[in-house]
């Protein structure tokens, strides 16, 4: 396990090191990593075929590259947490779940500049999720940089592709309705634990058509 928190001086080189040496490395978190770049992720990607969780939280460098290489050399990751990481896009996170042997379990996905296209991949691909987080996923703007939000369509393709999803966590999902939440309790059998919030457009209605299926 190497846990990297807000260490600046700390750079490619060095996890370019750790990989070569540490062929053995299960767990990596990286946290506030300004000189982190793609680079270190592949070359852990390259040399540690054991990894089964990454979270990384607030790199600036790191984005579709690295998370691609992950995606295609480490068919042992189980879980993974990206959060506040402004160039992980749509084709990073897609690559993290649509390899043939992907076993991803947790998925937490916060703050990032990804759309719905990503949730699709989720939900055809996603045979293994149990535990889903998403969370800061805003509107679409016309320039189509920001987030879109999760939507009635996709929440219900999450449910049908995600059979064993267990706990579900929704947060400011402008688009989510009652509707799509009921369409979502009846597509994910397995489903334990529902969280929403600030998810306006979910009424009274909605809530009590999810608890009756």
């Amino acid at each position: 396990v190497l846990s990297l928190w807000n260490v600046p001086r700390v750079g490619d080189e060095g996890l370019c090191e750790i990989a070569k040496e540490c062929h053995l490395l299960e767990k990596l978190d990286l946290c506030q990593c300004p000189h982190l770049s793609n680079k270190g992720l592949i070359a852990i990607a390259a040399n540690c075929p054991n990894l089964t969780a990454l979270s990384i939280q607030s790199c600036p460098k790191i984005g579709n590259e690295g998370l691609q290489a992950i995606g295609k050399l480490c068919p042992k990751l189980q879980s993974i947490s990206i959060k506040d990481c402004p160039l992980v896009g749509d084709h990073g996170v897609s690559s993290l779940l649509s390899s043939a042997s992907s076993v991803l379990s947790k998925v937490k996905l916060q703050g990032l500049s990804i759309t719905d296209f990503s949730l699709a991949v989720i939900g055809h691909y996603g045979k293994s999720v149990t535990n889903l987080m998403l969370s800061g996923l805003q509107n679409v703007s016309e320039k189509g940089f920001w987030v879109m939000g999760v939507t009635d369509v996709s929440l219900e393709a999450i449910g049908k592709g995600c059979a064993n999803l267990k706990q579900m966590c929704l947060r400011r999902c402008c688009f989510v309705s009652g509707d799509g939440l009921v369409a979502f309790a009846k597509s994910a059998g397995s489903l334990e634990c529902l969280q929403l919030e600030e998810c306006n457009r979910v009424t009274q209605s909605g809530v009590i058509g999810v608890l009756s299926n």
